[in-house]
């Protein structure tokens, strides 16, 4: 169905290249360890709708939300906005309002960081320490974070379609392709003094190394609706599809792209591949594709060796439901009604062609480079 790699990445990059002449230092950065230790994730926007006081209980939750959220290297994993519809709702929120009115009250909306302007919901349900719970973490998620903390360079996650015989056969393939580009590509070797960075250690945990490793996720996990909804909305179309599809999650939990059906090729793993291990050529994360993930980890404190930074619980089952509407339904991640402009889309297909010309170049350059030796 795909067979051409899609990342969602705003217009703004094709400035990219002014920005590394002025910072050529992070080149030889590899970008998933880059990603991991520089790229903060963008905060999801969480509303607590309802009227009157809170409850104790809602209280709690509302308060269990907001601690565990906080730490991040620029104020918070998550936007919260406890909403009482009894007085003015604020107009900006209104159209999320409007759109739940009917739901019982204390009630909850996850939103796509306002950045990306996905125009649906996460996730939407009551209120309720279970819920709060399950819109934290989950098992994949952990896993993912365990694995990228763990060192490896990304993980691949494969969500299932249900068929067993198109899910094996796309786990094969991922195997035996990941393995191949674990061997054949190597970390860029720094020139002197390029990776004298305050910040960037190279020799830090984890361990610097090419390593890559896939995980499978169930459609039908309802531990995993949260980030299942996450995924399908980092494209507009991925929801209508129902063959296996793959998702590379690297950094602080960042999905670079979706690849389903025949797209889950060896041309296109290369390229992804390619560009995870490659040179860190824009050094900031908005000039970068992909779209991040909701992930409850303290990134910094677990670099610096805080296991209790992953927080180990075990969900329970979520009571809500996916809001996926037709992608030409408009809105965005403020409800007001306004879709992403044609120029973004536009300057979304430009900079991920220019994105997959760049990943070919290296790794033919690199392929030459072992026929020299």
């Amino acid at each position: 169905m795909r067979d051409r790699l899609k990342s969602m990445v705003p217009a703004g990059a094709l400035l990219c290249g002014a920005l590394v002449a002025a910072t050529a230092w992070a080149c030889s950065v590899p970008v998933f360890r880059y990603a991991l230790e520089r790229w903060p994730g963008e905060p999801y926007t969480v509303y607590v709708f309802h009227r009157g006081p809170l409850g104790d209980a809602a209280t709690k939750a509302v308060d269990r939300f907001r601690e565990e959220t906080a730490a991040n290297t620029y104020g918070g994993l998550a936007l919260l906005g406890v909403v009482d519809v009894a007085g003015e709702v604020p107009e900006r929120v209104a159209k999320v309002w409007e759109k739940h009115s009917s739901a019982a009250l204390p009630h909850v909306v996850v939103r796509f960081p306002e950045f990306y302007g996905i125009p649906i919901d996460v996730w939407s349900g009551p209120l309720t320490d279970a819920t709060v719970t399950q819109v934290l973490d989950s098992p994949v998620r952990r896993k993912v974070a365990h694995r990228v903390l763990g060192g490896d360079s990304a993980v691949f996650v494969l969500l299932e379609s249900g068929d067993a015989k198109q899910d094996d056969a796309a786990e094969r393939l991922l195997g035996a392709e990941l393995k191949a580009m674990q061997e054949a590509i190597e970390v860029p070797a720094p020139p002197g003094g390029m990776w004298d960075d305050p910040i960037y250690d190279a020799d830090g945990p984890p361990q610097l190394a090419v390593k890559f490793s896939v995980l499978r996720m169930k459609r039908d996990d309802p531990a995993e609706v949260v980030l299942l909804n996450m995924l399908l909305g980092t494209e507009p179309d991925l929801h209508e599809l129902t063959e296996p599809m793959v998702f590379p999650i690297f950094g602080r939990g960042r999905a670079l792209c979706a690849l389903v059906g025949k797209g889950i090729n060896k041309e296109n793993l290369e390229e992804i591949c390619v560009f995870l291990v490659g040179p860190c050529s824009c050094i900031v994360k908005y000039q970068n594709p992909g779209v991040d993930l909701f992930f409850t980890v303290d990134w910094d404190a677990a670099l610096m060796g805080e296991e209790s930074a992953i927080p180990d619980i075990t969900p329970p089952a979520l009571a809500g439901f996916s809001d996926f509407v037709p992608k030409q339904v408009s809105g965005d991640a403020d409800g007001d009604g306004e879709a992403p402009s044609m120029l973004w889309h536009v300057g979304l297909a430009v900079v991920g062609g220019l994105v997959i010309v760049a990943a070919v170049g290296i790794l033919m350059w690199r392929k030459a480079q072992s026929a020299e030796r």
